[in-house]
């Protein structure tokens, strides 16, 4: 059976639907609030933009400016979604609490901090590749960036740094699709936290519901993952571990503890693990695992479903895995859950995790001694940016940072599209807290593309011996009705030979990669 995520399947009192961009605002204070969540009245000034230096840009250049690479050209000016107006002034009145709406009013903003949010330059000229090039900002914060690239590649350290401080001149978070990328390529570059993100950071849950709901990169992935192992837990299974790399707020869980519930006889005990980080200690806007946990049994306990929820780090995890392999039950399946940097988590995991990660979920299914009819005793479901190399025709340093680069890109372009002008200030809060993480593997220049490189074999699953598990013609369906292919920017495909990974992605940029195997 299919199991269906449409928002009026899917509304309950002890967690909101996230599932639906139509949901109301005010159901999704049901999870995250108090039971009885009082909304702010704030409302942002037509004023509050005027503490910005904002002569040199017209509305006409806000949106839609993506790159241009090879046969990529310029998107069409699109109409926003006026279905989501409504709902984006419900979020901007309770973006803030109403303690803290004077530290989010972009108009209390001393004139220092204008100065060292938006510096705008006086100059129009490129100094690189020659000073006598006139070129539009477009253009110019482009060759910039791809300079700064080229210069990195070949060791030309104080070359970077000038066409950096270059980059830093022409920088804004409320200017361009690629002011804005430089922004944050230039606060990354310079590991700052600046006052839009000490500010952004108080509203952090706010920010985070509506990022989750309003855009489809984490719902994308959570909807294909749970969809999957929910057709891959065999009949006869009485225990079922769904491992699970990053729960965070364990927000993916809910629709498939109801799913599950609906299913089960109730013989069967379901089994969540969560892997622990030690650098999650170090991140205030991180929820912690027990309020997750707490919420899980909660809504496990209305739902009808026996849930045991436990924590553990990966060497926990390993010998727990081999307990399960001694035990030999063929009753008891696995699943390893892997949503890695999508951009509603807010961070960068360490690939070598990943790595280590995979090699355990793949011995533990592929445990030839136990098995379901001859099946393998488990599954692992995969949620990932897309590979920035993979968007070109080359390998190299220079194609990961231009791929890089044109996905960035892509994605801010997408906070414009849903955002109209008016919307800033939320604009703003959500690209420092969920966007900026993206564009570190930009800073990080070579070091990062070295290390993308040499991980690439231990992050093949093919190459390490896993099967695709085929995506259904039902579920691919599915996925293009939940990001609204055909109305809006964002399509879904299929990929690989065995039609086993989905792809979102965004006019004609693939960000989001999804992908099952066995």
């Amino acid at each position: 059976m299919m199991m269906q995520l449409q928002a009026d399947e899917l509304l309950f009192q002890s967690w909101p639907d996230y599932s639906s961009v139509d949901s109301s605002m005010e159901e999704i204070g049901l999870y995250f609030g108090e039971e009885n969540v009082q909304f702010s009245n704030f409302e942002f000034s037509s004023s509050t933009m005027e503490d910005f230096s904002y002569a040199d840009h017209d509305d006409s250049s806000q949106s839609h400016d993506l790159l241009v690479y090879g046969d990529h050209v310029e998107s069409p000016p699109v109409v926003f979604p006026m279905d989501e107006v409504d709902e984006l002034k419900g979020l901007c009145e309770w973006m803030v609490s109403q303690e803290d709406v004077e530290s989010l009013n972009l108009s209390t903003i001393s004139s220092d901090h204008q100065e060292s949010i938006c510096v705008q330059s006086d100059q129009t000229s490129l100094v690189l590749p020659s000073k006598d090039m006139e070129i539009d900002d477009h253009l110019s914060i482009l060759h910039l960036l791809k300079a700064y690239g080229e210069a990195t590649e070949l060791g030309q350290e104080d070359l970077a740094r000038e066409i950096a401080r270059r980059l830093k001149e022409k920088a804004c978070p409320i200017g361009t699709t690629l002011e804005r990328v430089a922004y944050h390529f230039i606060k990354a570059l310079e590991n700052q936290v600046d006052y839009l993100s000490t500010q952004s950071i108080k509203n952090y849950e706010a920010a985070f519901k509506a990022f989750y709901q309003i855009f489809p990169y984490g719902r994308f992935a959570h909807f294909a993952a749970n969809s999957v192992i929910l057709e891959a837990i065999p009949e006869d299974a009485r225990v079922v571990h769904i491992v699970d790399f990053d729960i965070g707020k364990g927000i993916q869980w809910p629709p498939l503890i109801e799913e599950l519930a609906r299913r089960s006889s109730g013989n069967a005990l379901f089994r969540l693990i969560s892997i622990k980080w030690e650098e999650d200690h170090d991140c205030p806007s991180l929820n912690s695992f027990a309020e997750t946990k707490k919420r899980l049994y909660e809504h496990a306990r209305v739902s009808g479903l026996r849930l045991k929820v436990e924590e553990m780090d990966m060497e926990g995890l390993a010998i727990e895995m081999e307990k399960i392999k001694r035990r030999g039950r063929r009753n008891e399946w696995l699943s390893f859950n892997l949503m890695v940097d999508l951009p509603h988590m807010g961070t960068i995991r360490n690939v070598k995790h990943v790595i280590e990660f995979l090699k355990i979920a793949k011995d533990s299914i592929n445990d030839h001694s136990v098995n379901f009819n001859g099946a393998s005793r488990g599954i692992i479901t995969v949620g990932n940016v897309i590979e920035a190399e993979k968007l070109m025709d080359s390998n190299g340093f220079e194609s990961f940072f231009q791929g890089k680069l044109l996905q960035l890109q892509a994605f801010f372009e997408s906070m414009e599209w849903h955002f109209p002008f008016h919307f800033t200030e939320a604009r703003m809060a959500m690209e420092s807290l969920f966007l900026a993480p993206q564009v570190s593997y930009l800073s990080g220049g070579s070091r990062k593309w070295e290390e993308t490189t040499t991980t690439r074999e231990g992050r093949d699953l093919e190459a390490i011996g896993l099967k695709a598990w085929r995506m259904s013609r039902d579920h691919v369906q599915e996925a293009k009705e939940l990001v609204r292919e055909g109305e809006s920017l964002y399509w879904v495909s299929t990929e690989g030979d065995s039609e086993n990974q989905l792809v979102l992605g965004y006019m004609g940029t693939p960000l989001i990669r999804f992908s099952s195997w066995r």
